[in-house]
């Protein structure tokens, strides 16, 4: 845990910097340019040719005539072709020649936008946006804190002290991280308005330096970003991979008494623990980015969320209540997000259930833990008010002074003073 802690703290730097630096010179650019973003439909500045690997729809939002090379709404097309307003498609290999000033033919997966509405949350072309911004937001505040790999990184710190001040500094660096991407979408979407016809957004960061700057300068802070991105990679899935291996090989896998088949269990464990995920996210490759890694923070702020937040804060969870609501949540999130991958797009109020699932599985589960809880009192631990003292009181209180709560009754009646000794002088009547 400590090594893999060193390893995202100097991979942390890593990726701030190569994000960094890109946006210092991107927006340097921009303004010596005396440039727009713009408010109307995304245009390209300059010829573009691009280049479809897929059979892909597209959605035209000006009538326009471009250069199409390759097939057309199932004809064959070597030349100047009119695109109405509307769906067309397109096969795949078909390159899509534009020019400079033309309106950029959007894949039909992404939302229809202009330049001044882009970033508003209402605006993000789903069903039902206002519900699935509030469930977006939800996940992601929520998840955060039942992320395995961000978990297990309290263990490092020797006392409480340090994981607050260190939860505090994280939180204002995290701050500081996300204003990046904002930077390169909003100029991406000046710069590199062609990677909407493919679907490629994700793509904005890698590619637009290259575009803003030419020769070495550009290909330069491109590969830096590329190192930010694998260093993301690395620091994520390696923490991911050790926190789920070990307990894979701890508390499922049988337990071994000889060191060597420890560690070749945690191996195996290794193996699985990134071998279901690869294959679970094989059919999700036409979804977004940005949308799977929502669902992953919903299904974590479904399970983990309320078990932490109960476990601390409330004295009366049991462990029947605890199991069922981890089960609840976390089953209901993952049907919704295996749903969303493997079914498809629906639409309406059950695709945004499914697609948004946070804001109703996250209060269902607490829902169902308090309530099996207070069903089964009976199996509050005994010593649950010496455990909340225990993590609630200052680091300075000498918490070893404190006895569990069984001997409370008998630690109450020795701290109180004995009785008067009998008078000697006393007669038996007095």
């Amino acid at each position: 845990m400590r090594s893999i802690t060193f390893a995202q703290a100097f991979q942390f730097w890593l990726k701030f910097t190569a994000l960094l630096v890109p946006a210092i010179a991107v927006l340097g650019v921009w303004h010596q340019r005396h440039d727009t973003v713009g408010d109307g439909y995304p245009t390209v500045r300059r010829a573009t040719v691009v280049t479809v690997a897929d059979a892909t729809t597209v959605r035209v939002e000006h009538a326009e005539t471009v250069t199409v090379r390759g097939t057309l709404d199932g004809s064959a097309v070597s030349g100047p072709a009119p695109l109405t307003v509307g769906k067309h498609h397109l096969g795949a290999g078909t390159r899509v020649e534009l020019r400079a000033g033309d309106a950029v033919p959007v894949i039909t997966s992404l939302p229809a936008q202009h330049n001044n509405d882009w970033l508003r949350p209402l605006g993000s072309g789903q069903d039902h946006p206002l519900y699935a911004s509030l469930s977006l937001m939800l996940a992601i505040c929520l998840g955060t804190m039942g992320l395995p790999h961000v978990l297990v990184r309290f263990y490092t710190n020797p006392d409480g002290h340090d994981a607050r001040r260190t939860t505090f500094i994280v939180i204002g660096l995290l701050s500081s991280f996300y204003l990046l991407p904002t930077v390169f979408g909003a100029i991406g979407r000046r710069y590199v308005p062609d990677l909407l016809l493919t679907g490629n957004t994700d793509a904005t960061v890698l590619l637009l330096p290259e575009r803003m700057l030419a020769g070495l300068p550009g290909t330069l802070l491109g590969a830096l970003v590329t190192a930010g991105a694998f260093a993301a990679f690395l620091s994520t899935a390696s923490g991911l991979t050790v926190s789920v291996a070990g307990v894979l090989s701890q508390d499922v896998l049988p337990r071994r008494a000889e060191r060597r088949r420890r560690i070749r269990a945690f191996r195996l464990s290794a193996v699985l623990a990134v071998g279901v995920p690869y294959l679970l996210s094989l059919p999700s490759e036409r979804i977004g980015l940005a949308a799977v890694v929502g669902l992953a923070f919903a299904v974590a702020a479904s399970s983990f969320c309320p078990l932490l937040v109960l476990g601390i804060w409330w004295r009366r969870l049991t462990d029947a209540g605890t199991v069922a609501g981890l089960v609840c949540g976390g089953v209901l999130a993952t049907i919704a997000v295996l749903v969303t991958i493997i079914g498809g797009h629906e639409h309406g109020w059950l695709g945004a259930l499914l697609q948004q699932p946070a804001a109703w599985t996250v209060p269902l589960a607490f829902a169902v833990m308090v309530s099996v809880s207070l069903l089964t009192p009976g199996r509050v631990p005994a010593d649950v008010g010496r455990v909340m003292v225990r993590l609630h009181a200052p680091e300075s209180l000498d918490l070893a002074r404190i006895r569990p709560d069984r001997s409370s009754a008998a630690t109450d009646r020795s701290s109180q003073p004995p009785p008067p000794l009998a008078d000697a002088s006393a007669t038996p009547a007095d």
